[in-house]
């Protein structure tokens, strides 16, 4: 039975950065079921992808040999008949081209379609679809996204009660060669957008806000000035409305969006990135680094801790002093280094939570080298 295969959403980077945060640190549950974070792990560097974005309407097809071929809107299973902007009706048009597509998916990764929906998501996009798109007047055509998702035809849950399924790439290895070729078809104005125009992005989720003016410069003083994709079909002088950035981390597929404000005016208000200032940054480093979290001090707060509530005996401490202790270290550097902060235009609120992650790394470091002794 055909059933709707939701794509998921494109959230804001700083919805994607908490996520990412979430899993980096989840180590799984305790024997009462109650969840387990460590709030010291280290967060990851990924290389994203950064492709332009296309103002259209959003849709997949889908494919199972039990259940056929199916095309769906972001929220509808639609027909030509109950169709969205010519969707369905194009899609089954070129059914041809888009079983081929997904017949060479199955190929390339060996994907039982007896078992599993092979679905293939892509903007929708060109003619009227949407006023004042990179594509706009062009053909209307589908551009495919960098990845598509397979699903088991029996839904599956994991352990969090979330529907299992894995998302792999838009490509496959020509004539067994490792050569990489975009899937798409262009006769059958089926496209795929990383044959167009993208950009690596590395975004470190230690310091995730350094990433933010690359992508607002991408967006400004490329995707704004002239759309690379509009300009790849021959149209000229096209306004790009921004980027999507892309990535896989632990078998999730993550996507946000950056977008530009040249595209939104007199659209209404449009959420877009606020510059980073990175020289201010650095400096917040530097300080966390250098003043406010030497060994000294860390190793001082912890001793008070150890000795003010355990008269000296460390195995009586746990995690449960991790308050009381952090509270310890942000006051000692305050009471030290005031005169300092102020010369580099630091105020307590711009460091507390930098300090607070470091101390905190020690202090159960420290604590579980000492109670291993």
């Amino acid at each position: 039975m055909k059933r709707f295969i939701s794509f998921g959403s494109i959230d804001q980077m700083r919805t994607v950065v908490k996520n990412v945060k979430h899993s980096a640190s989840y180590k799984g549950v305790d024997e009462d079921g109650n969840v387990i974070f460590d709030k010291t792990a280290k967060m990851p560097k990924i290389n994203a992808i950064a492709s332009e974005k296309i103002h259209g309407s959003n849709a997949g097809v889908c494919y199972s040999e039990p259940d056929g071929f199916w095309v769906q809107s972001r929220k509808n299973i639609i027909t030509p008949e109950k169709d969205n902007a010519g969707c369905a009706f194009s899609a089954y048009e070129n059914k041809d081209a888009w079983m081929e597509i997904i017949l060479a998916l199955a190929d390339e990764y060996d994907i039982n379609l007896k078992e599993n929906i092979i679905s293939v998501y892509y903007e929708w996009a060109g003619g009227n679809i949407q006023k004042n798109a990179c594509v706009s007047g062009y053909k209307k055509s589908a551009f495919i996204f960098q990845f598509f998702k397979v699903s088991p035809i029996e839904p599956q849950t994991d352990s969090k009660g979330e529907e299992t399924a894995k998302w792999l790439e838009t490509g496959y290895n020509y004539d067994c060669e490792f050569s990489w070729v975009w899937i798409d078809n262009v006769e059958a104005n089926i496209y795929n957008v990383m044959n167009f125009p993208h950009y690596e992005i590395e975004i470190d989720f230690e310091r995730p806000d350094f990433a933010t003016n690359k992508l607002i410069d991408l967006v400004e003083n490329t995707i704004e000035t002239e759309s690379p994709l509009g300009k790849a079909l021959g149209l000229e002088k096209m306004i790009g409305e921004g980027v999507v950035v892309t990535f896989e981390y632990k078998g999730n597929i993550y996507r946000f969006k950056v977008k530009g404000e040249k595209h939104a005016k007199g659209s209404g208000k449009v959420k877009t990135l606020k510059p980073v200032d990175e020289e201010l940054e650095n400096k917040k480093v530097k300080f966390v680094n250098e003043v406010a979290c030497q060994e000294f001090r860390l190793d001082q707060m912890f001793t008070e801790i150890q000795n003010s509530k355990y008269n000296g005996n460390v195995m009586e401490m746990s995690n449960k002093d991790i308050g009381d202790y952090l509270r310890l270290v942000v006051n000692d550097v305050i009471k030290e280094h005031s005169s300092d902060m102020a010369k580099e235009d630091l105020e307590p609120k711009m460091i507390n939570g930098m300090i607070s992650k470091v101390a905190r790394g020690y202090f159960m470091d420290r604590l579980d080298k000492e109670q291993m002794c």
